[in-house]
């Protein structure tokens, strides 16, 4: 195991992440684009993005199953190997005039779906690769790459080769997910196995029993719940109002395109700034008033935003915004890794993810109804003040003396877990 988060197996790891995002990221233009070809019903077009987001809805808890049954590192490749098929099979039609909207829900379920996988696994993976000390800023790259290739590189070089040629993005994406699965394969296989027999049969029940014990583990923890129900709040309020930012923009600021594409990118530019810092922030604010801090200062983004000052104002909002919730963001990886065991690790995510990203179609929907009948700025208002609340609510469950006490019971679980391993195997 490298104690030096960019030496040995998670540099390896690292750059399968820039490849892979990179792919997504290029995606995230390009998919649009091509479904503008095919029809101009934004509800159909709409549709790419359900179809991408309903798999954690219905097959997280499945794939998080299997990421603690099977090795980690030959999950990681099988997702990847579905995402490079379903890019290659869009190239193809493309090429071949074939595309068609049924076409494109199909791949973009398929490339969902091994997110589920993708994401439940390396989740789990990473604490084996790095030492417990440098979990934090393992996290901290991988966060911020995610950031880089998914929002500032991605989409506009897929614009970019959707403009060349039709299925240069789509080719481009096969191949950095094709370049991410030889990145995996050099990793030398260090995935811990649950601590139930090898033998074990992959049985329709032993799955249902995995999930199970996955939902009971992660609804027993005060601490989890109260995690997952910021990020719930966070992404719910997101979905609410960047999905009408476009109408704050315009309408209500009355600001260009040009101006419109800026304040998207402070967003973006604000996270980044948040990745490379969190780690410090991290060493010097205890945890719970960290959470409490960035909770309030993203809640307090959000009204502003909808106070609608003026485009310079919104945009250093937003920026705000994009800083504090990737440190946020950040430091409750890195504790979940540390607070849950790691054979349940995969099963417990996909439980903890469930929640938090199902609230994305709950708050587009709610925030399309208060921008209807209320104004486009009740939105934020509502958002921000959803947030503050969500904050002090979890409070008694989040603070720090609460937080490094779950932390040290972690520690010590997995202390007395390694003492019995070491002595069944003598």
């Amino acid at each position: 195991m490298d104690s030096v988060p960019g030496e040995g197996p998670f540099r390896k790891l690292w750059a399968a992440t820039v490849t892979s995002n990179l792919s997504d990221g290029v995606s995230l233009a390009a998919a649009p684009l091509l479904a503008a070809t095919v029809t101009h019903d934004p509800a159909l077009i709409a549709g790419i993005t359900v179809a991408q987001r309903a798999p954690w809805l219905v097959l997280a808890f499945i794939s998080g199953a299997l990421a603690d049954r099977l090795d980690r590192k030959r999950v990681t490749q099988a997702a990847n190997w579905i995402r490079f098929a379903a890019f290659l099979a869009l190239a193809l039609a493309v090429l071949g005039d074939a595309v068609s909207m049924p076409l494109l829900y199909a791949v973009f379920f398929a490339i969902g779906t091994a997110e589920t996988l993708y994401d439940s696994a390396s989740s789990a993976w990473l604490p084996t690769l790095v030492a417990p000390d440098d979990l934090g800023r393992a996290n901290g790259r991988l966060q911020t790459t995610y950031v880089v290739c998914n929002e500032f590189v991605g989409p506009p070089l897929g614009g970019f080769l959707f403009a060349s040629a039709a299925a240069a993005p789509f080719v481009l994406g096969a191949t950095g997910y094709l370049a991410a699965i030889g990145l995996l394969a050099l990793i030398p296989t260090a995935s811990r196995k649950r601590q139930e027999p090898a033998a074990e049969p992959l049985t329709v029940k032993g799955i249902a029993s995995d999930i199970a014990d996955g939902a009971r583990w992660y609804w027993a923890s005060p601490t989890l719940r109260s995690l997952s129900a910021i990020a719930a709040m966070g992404n719910a309020v997101s979905a609410a109002t960047y999905g009408i930012l476009v109408l704050l923009a315009t309408d209500v600021l009355g600001v260009t395109s040009g101006w419109y594409g800026v304040m998207l990118a402070a967003g973006a530019i604000g996270a980044v700034l948040g990745g490379l810092v969190a780690g410090k922030v991290g060493e010097w604010m205890p945890l719970g008033t960290l959470i409490l801090v960035t909770n309030l200062l993203s809640a307090a983004s959000t009204f502003g935003m909808g106070l609608a000052i003026s485009p310079a104002a919104t945009v250093a909002f937003m920026a705000l915004d994009g800083f504090v919730v990737l440190i946020q963001t950040i430091q409750v990886v890195t504790l979940r890794q540390q607070i849950v065991p790691n054979e349940l690790m995969g099963r417990v995510t996909a439980a903890y993810r469930s929640v938090a990203v199902g609230a994305f179609t709950v708050g587009g929907i709610v925030g399309g109804l208060v921008a209807k009948f209320f104004g486009i700025p009740a939105a934020f208002y509502t958002g921000g003040v959803a947030m503050a609340a969500t904050a002090f609510v979890v409070l008694p469950v989040l603070n720090n003396r609460r937080l490094a006490q779950v932390k040290k019971e972690a520690e010590e679980a997995e202390g007395d877990s390694g003492e019995k391993n070491a002595e069944a195997s003598v």
